[in-house]
């Protein structure tokens, strides 16, 4: 049930490794405290949103894009059932699947501190 990403490459899309890293550390701590839920007294807030309260469906941010969506109802470290259209803040979502077109990116210069004086 819970096995690490490498365990299941045939399986999944191309990650880049921090996607892998964090994919992988969701799957330990389930692995080790069990799937996780809001009220559980972890400390770790899932989040989880359904279908009809998912406004960011239509550019990818849903579980069936999850590389840790295990079937239609059931996530590898979610405790509640789940719907392919819903997400969490947990989301392990591979790069180039969620299709959002930005206004909220920083400028290619914010990160450059040359300009300062």
């Amino acid at each position: 049930m819970y096995r690490f990403l490498s365990e299941m490459e045939d399986k999944l899309p191309a990650l880049t490794p921090a996607e892998r890293d964090f994919a992988d550390g969701l799957l330990a701590i389930a692995k080790k405290y069990g799937k996780l839920a809001d009220r559980d007294k972890n400390g770790i807030w899932v989040g989880y949103v359904p279908r009809e309260e998912n406004e960011n469906y239509e550019i990818g941010v849903r579980c069936e894009n999850c590389v840790l969506h295990e079937s239609a109802s059931v996530c590898k470290i979610v405790k509640r059932p789940i719907e392919p259209g819903g997400y969490c803040r947990l989301a392990a979502i591979p790069d180039g699947v969620v299709n959002k077109q930005s206004d909220d990116s920083p400028d290619d210069n914010s990160d450059d501190d040359s300009d300062a004086e």
